[in-house]
């Protein structure tokens, strides 16, 4: 290092627009203290059914009854065709067992997958250009058929 370079220094302002008290109180807000981690004794087998609470056998159970599905892209196609078809009533909705018209809400999603096509247009594999394409066509007569 140079004798000029061992005498630059910097200094950093900070130009944010607060008043004096409310950047004290700011950053005594932003400092917490975090307590220190004790560890705990493992429970065994034998007592861990006992020790736990009804709300944790339940939602013991109902985390293993949640299949594991893997995030793909026809997948996501999937869902938002299954979301269309509810919208322009060819479906029934899960929970009333009705069949229900949006189709305000069916054009948003099928707009929503023709954006998806474009935006994705040459970084997809040969079947899920073909999914997209077909997802659409199908959802495009369905529109068209619901709309007159």
């Amino acid at each position: 290092m140079s004798e000029a370079e061992k005498g630059k220094s910097f200094k950093v302002v900070d130009k944010r627009k607060v008043s004096d008290s409310e950047s004290e109180s700011a950053i005594k807000e932003e400092v917490q203290e975090v307590p220190e981690k004790t560890e705990k004794e493992p429970v065994s087998d034998k007592n861990s059914e006992k020790d736990l609470s009804e709300a944790e056998k339940s939602s013991q159970a109902s985390n293993s009854e949640i299949p594991n599905f893997e995030a793909d892209f026809a997948t996501f196609i999937y869902s938002l065709n299954t979301q269309a078809l509810l919208f322009l009533g060819k479906i029934p909705n899960p929970i009333s067992k009705k069949y229900e018209k949006d189709i305000g809400t069916a054009k948003y999603l099928i707009d929503t997958i023709d954006m998806l096509s474009k935006k994705t247009k040459g970084n997809l594999d040969e079947n899920e250009a073909k999914l997209i394409e077909n997802v659409l066509y199908d959802l495009r007569m369905a529109y068209i058929s619901e709309k007159k």
